[in-house]
Order: C-alpha cells, then structure tokens, then sequence
C-alpha cells in the first residue's frame, strides 16, 4: 500500500484498520493488535523509540552518522521505525495523515496521536472520571435486549482499558449481576453459582 487513507477498517486481515478521528478509541486497540502480528519488533519501535545514530565530529559537534558506517543493527532499527511509520501513515485519514506528517519517528508519531486524542493526563483523568460514573451507573431497561445492554457496558469497558484503566472479570460480573433486570434472575444465580460468567454473558437471549 503505498498511500495514505486508502485502507478500508476491517476489509482484509493485511490492511490497517483505518483512523478517521472519531474512531480513536477502537482504533488504537486494533492498531496494536495489527502492527504486533508484523512482528514483535514493531511493537518495541513504539515502545522505545528510534533515535537515528550519531558521531562526535570535532570536540563536541554531535552530528547525524552517514548511512555508510552505519552497523547492521542501526540499519535494523531504522528498518523497523519505517515499517511502523508506512502502518501508521497507511492507516489514518487526511486529516489524521496531517497530524504525523511531519515526524519520521514511529514513537513520536503515536505519542503525537495519543496527546491529540487522549489529551494531557488532566484530561485523561476527567475522562476516567467519565467512564468510572457511566461504569457504575448504567443499567439494563426492562425493554432492553441483552446483546443491546453488553455493547453498551464492553464499549466504556474498552474505552477504559484504552485509557490504562482495566476492570476485572470479578467486577464486570458482579456489574452485570446487579444491572440485569428481574426477567435474567436465572441467569443471575447461574453467576452467584459460578458458572462461566462470560459464556453466559456472550449468550443472546433476551
């Protein structure tokens, strides 16, 4: 793929999911599920960063190492930086694209995305914040079908994880006990009881 917002989210298990902006949340799950079946060293170019090598030239004069003394391992690296920099650039919109372009490091450029979606930590608190009251306060409706109400809780659950804040499986299933109206009681004492709760949950009565 050699254009940027040409990919199609979810078209073909080769191509990127696609970054339109509003989709952040998602996308950035899918990214690094993406980019770490290239390789386990893709992912650690994120992680860690890419600095390009460096020589001292005169007494203290620090200046870009040329290419031809480069080692293998610095071509390595380098090597890697540009595969995770044509996932990215492939994988986002215009207006995304414009975001990044002006970076040719993987590590920034991602540090870039997630300040510009994430925000600062204040934000991120707020946004916790957020998701810990809708976490807590939602509720299945009477009329509601089950699979209706487990997109509503996966979605804050994921946009939580997302933002670094994890729930246990011990949580989610005491949420889902206290949330399901009289008409799942059964499935309620199946969870008391310690059945698989998430084989019940992935159930689609209602």
């Amino acid at each position: 793929m050699s254009e940027f917002g040409t990919s199609k989210e979810g078209a073909s298990s080769v191509r990127p999911p696609l970054l339109k902006g509003d989709n952040y949340s998602s996308w950035k799950g899918k990214m690094k599920s993406y980019l770490s079946t290239i390789d386990d060293r893709v992912w650690m170019v994120i992680e860690d960063g890419f600095t390009p090598p460096t020589v001292t030239a005169g007494e203290e004069s620090i200046v870009p190492k040329p290419k031809a003394q480069w080692s293998i391992e610095e071509f390595e690296a380098s090597k890697w930086n540009n595969k995770v920099m044509h996932a990215l650039l492939s994988a986002m919109d215009k207006s995304q694209y414009k975001l990044i372009q002006i970076t040719k490091n993987a590590h920034e450029a991602w540090k870039i995305l997630e300040m510009a979606h994430e925000g600062t930590e204040v934000v991120k608190d707020s946004k916790f914040q957020v998701l810990q009251t809708l976490f807590e306060t939602i509720r299945m409706e009477e009329h509601e079908c089950l699979n209706d109400f487990q997109v509503k809780l996966k979605d804050i659950v994921n946009q939580s994880h997302q933002l670094g804040d994890s729930y246990s499986d011990r949580r989610i299933k005491q949420k889902i006990m206290r949330s399901l109206p009289p008409r799942f009681e059964s499935k309620v004492t199946a969870l008391k009881e310690n059945v698989d709760f998430k084989k019940i949950w992935l159930s689609q009565e209602g």
